[in-house]
């Protein structure tokens, strides 16, 4: 593990540091994995983490864990409270709100894994869309249908990751996704007997003028319309362009950085007009999953990510953006360097950032890395700016 690097801009410099890493959750007979953090009033948190290892043909179940002091204890819910996974929101006037991961129709679905992958069994041509809102101490307060109006498209499905800005002129903005008609089946078979299938998504922004009561269609970064090749050799994308999440920058430009693939390199959109219209997509040089924004109020951008293309087990790791435009991102800063998923859950605390990861045999079965135990754990990381 890496513990502490230097990185500079020629103007300033950005020391970044572990300043410790505690267990959240652990567990000796289950793989850990996923863990998705909600933030609530008093030093609540709530924790949706999945106790089972990834991509096998079997449901993966989920755990759901409650803190009241900033995680560290942890004990059950109060009865009733919720928050799955999907775009997330802390809102100006002190509400939380939530897009949720999967159309209505797809919460109501069954998915056999053994009849193709989920982009496949969950194409629908007239999707309906959930938002739900909660006050900051997880007391809901409702939940609405929605369409989302002007999309370009007929058949697809969907997904959504990224969180949910509230922007000064009091509109909402987030990203979707969609695998636009149905993804294609390989020659590849994989251990377990089932084909390996090939997705493009395309990622596409949301706009609410109501407060997340109605949502247009603003526009789409499609993989069949950009050249999203990387490296000497010009190598496609895995994925499309596919969980995305979105931050206000240092300079007020909004970026949307999204995974390519578990090995290509994530990449960046900008838009400078407050999200209205946006450039062409464009490599950042480093892969990740689950890419997660911050911009710290020393005005330092981070994105917490990795994924194992530095081979198994895989990296854990903290990219920077000195100035804070990502305009340039410095080589990762990588805590974590065991196995584990690399999603990971951001929260930051007297302006340092705090990962929340898995230490796991992830999509390995149990026992694989000889783990002493299974666990969900938060890095506390120190960013410190010096003038050079």
């Amino acid at each position: 593990m890496i513990e502490s690097a230097i990185y500079t801009d020629g103007s300033r410099s950005v020391r970044i540091g572990v300043e410790r890493i505690d267990t959240w959750q652990e567990d000796t007979e289950v793989i850990l994995n996923f863990p998705h953090v909600v933030e609530l009033a008093d030093n609540c948190l709530f924790m949706r983490f999945s106790r089972s290892q990834h991509a096998i043909a079997d449901e993966e179940p989920h755990r759901d864990a409650f803190s009241t002091d900033d995680g560290e204890s942890w004990g059950d819910p109060p009865p009733g409270m919720e928050f799955g996974g999907g775009s997330l929101g802390y809102l100006r006037d002190g509400t939380i709100m939530r897009l949720e991961h999967n159309t209505v129709e797809a919460n109501r679905r069954t998915w056999d894994k053994h009849a193709g992958p989920f982009h496949l069994a969950m194409q629908e041509d007239d999707p309906t869309f959930l938002v739900r809102t909660w006050r900051s101490n997880g007391e809901p307060i409702e939940s609405l249908e929605f369409k989302i109006d002007g999309l370009p498209w007929k058949t697809a499905s969907y997904q959504t990751y990224a969180k949910i800005l509230d922007l000064d002129d009091g509109s909402l903005l987030a990203a979707m996704e969609a695998q636009v008609g149905p993804p294609r089946m390989t020659d590849k078979i994989l251990d377990d007997g089932r084909h390996r299938w090939a997705i493009t998504m395309t990622t596409f922004i949301v706009r609410s003028r109501d407060r997340g009561r109605t949502w247009d269609f603003v526009t789409a970064f499609r993989p069949e319309e950009l050249n999203l090749v990387y490296g000497g050799g010009d190598l496609p994308v895995d994925e499309g362009l596919t969980e995305a999440d979105l931050v206000v920058a240092a300079n007020g430009d909004i970026l949307c950085v999204n995974r390519t693939g578990s090995y290509s390199p994530m990449w960046q959109t900008r838009s400078t007009d407050g999200g209205h219209t946006w450039g062409t997509p464009a490599p950042v040089g480093w892969q990740g999953v689950k890419p997660r924004l911050n911009l710290l109020p020393n005005g330092v951008l981070t994105c917490a990510a990795g994924r194992g293309g530095y081979g198994h087990p895989q990296v854990t790791h903290v990219m920077i953006s000195v100035d804070g435009t990502g305009n340039h991102w410095e080589a990762p800063f990588g805590f974590h360097t065991g196995p584990g998923c690399s999603y990971t859950s951001t929260l930051v605390r007297d302006g340092k950032l705090h990962v929340v990861f898995s230490d796991s045999d992830f999509t390995r079965p149990f026992g694989t890395h000889n783990l002493p135990s299974q666990r969900i754990r938060r890095a506390v990381i120190s960013v410190e700016t010096h003038n050079d």
